[in-house]
């Protein structure tokens, strides 16, 4: 009965309404980052749960100052002196609250999961339960957010206390995942990490749960407490959930290989072509364009034999590694196209894109060079100079300058481009970064 009222008249079903409204929008405004990368929120499981787990850093600090409201609910009624003086104990008192607050988080969190869930059903070839852990922990640090925030508010009885929590919880976050201190003390997980290839990792999902319940207890403590040993008391969980997280999260990787995602799924008719089981579902239309490819890179020497989605490893002798469903280089959109398919295979004469990481491999006139390159090593294959896919956004690939690299090529004899072909593809694969692809097909 008494959780029935909390949960018709107190703030729980406003801010699990809230958190919905707020969860769904972001997920699907276009403005995000969730719509990139090889993890969809709403196409792959792992994204979903990851995603849903992101919005946290903006949730969680609304969370604290929506708790420290609905803790300050007693003292706008004016009825604090008189619940206090009641013989019903402190804790049996908040429950139904605490209850409350937990169904309507719980329930904005199962919808969004469901909004989400139905949608990569129909999409993703993929599936596993390791994103269920990873997405519950996610609620129970919500859940922990709420609880503290309303015990802080009870403690501290000021209409100072909803905002200066909201910001401050967006404070420490920041300063959490800026300062070197393991970022796994917030719900965030941060969004370079998030790819179909990988999960999170069970031991740290195990002490964020750890350290999140701790949060809830320390929270739910406050909100009960009525005397001052007590409240010290009530700190206890968190301090020791911070004692057992830190060291542990420290010494641990976030994200590990999803050994099941990144396994071949191989169509060995007519030439070997294999996709990661995370794409299994993209086999069929890749295939075909694949072996198309494969029959004209036959024309090097000690030529590919086969072509294999790359996951997490360089590629292997006669293997062309190509990364063609949303790496955050080449869009999925843009590969449609059986055509556009066979050139991307074909590209830097069936080489993956080299990207060491350092910043010169980032400046504009090096990625320019390299992608004309990899752009006229494709066009000698077909026969027909034509812009990769994920170079389309490049000018330079389609205009004056890889125009006169083309013609500049051609003209050399037939086995010239032969072996400068070969050549560069044997430097596309060492991946070395002082080595100019353009210069190997033009160069005098």
């Amino acid at each position: 009965m008494i959780l029935r009222t909390e949960l018709r008249r107190s703030a729980a079903p406003v801010i699990g309404v809230g958190v919905l409204l707020f969860t769904v929008g972001m997920l699907y405004g276009m403005s995000g980052p969730w719509w990139k990368g090889t993890a969809p929120w709403h196409e792959q499981w792992t994204g979903l749960a990851q995603w849903v787990r992101y919005l946290g850093v903006f949730l969680w600090p609304l969370l604290l100052g929506a708790g420290a409201w609905h803790g300050l609910r007693d003292r706008r009624a004016g009825v604090r002196e008189l619940l206090s003086s009641t013989p019903r104990s402190a804790w049996r008192r908040v429950l139904p609250t605490a209850g409350a607050l937990a169904i309507g988080l719980a329930g904005a969190f199962v919808v969004v999961l469901v909004v989400g869930g139905v949608q990569v059903a129909l999409t993703a070839s993929y599936f596993h339960v390791k994103w269920v852990p990873v997405a519950a922990v996610g609620l129970l640090a919500y859940l922990g957010a709420v609880l503290l925030g309303a015990g802080l508010g009870r403690l501290v009885p000021s209409l100072l206390t909803p905002p200066v929590l909201a910001v401050g919880g967006v404070a420490v976050q920041i300063s959490l995942i800026q300062s070197g201190w393991p970022e796994w003390l917030t719900p965030t997980i941060e969004a370079p990490e998030i790819t179909v290839f990988t999960t999170v990792s069970v031991p740290v999902t195990l002490v964020q749960a750890l350290w999140f319940a701790a949060i809830a207890a320390t929270g739910f403590g406050l909100l009960a407490a009525n005397q001052a040993r007590l409240r010290l008391a009530a700190l206890l969980p968190v301090v020791l959930g911070l004692a057992i997280t830190v060291p542990v999260l420290s010494q641990q990787d976030s994200h590990v290989a999803d050994r099941d995602a990144v396994a071949m799924v191989c169509d060995e008719q007519d030439g070997r072509v294999c996709v990661t089981r995370a794409h299994e579902a993209e086999l069929a239309r890749f295939a075909g364009p694949a072996r198309e490819a494969l029959a004209l890179l036959a024309k090097l020497p000690d030529a590919p034999t086969s072509v294999e989605e790359l996951a997490d490893e360089r590629p292997r002798d006669g293997v062309v590694a190509v990364s063609l469903f949303g790496d955050g280089v080449r869009g999925s959109e843009a590969l449609d196209d059986p055509a556009d398919i066979r050139l991307s295979v074909l590209a830097g004469a069936g080489t993956p894109l080299c990207v060491d990481g350092s910043e010169e491999t980032y400046r504009w006139a090096v990625t320019t060079r390299m992608a004309m390159a990899r752009t006229v090593a494709a066009a000698w294959f077909t026969g027909e100079l034509a812009p990769l896919p994920y170079y389309r956004e490049m000018p330079t690939t389609e205009g004056a300058a890889v125009q006169r690299v083309w013609r500049t090529f051609r003209a050399l004899p037939e086995t010239a481009q032969r072996a400068r072909v070969a050549e560069l593809r044997d430097a596309a694969l060492d991946c070395d970064p002082a080595v100019d692809l353009l210069d190997i097909l033009v160069a005098p």
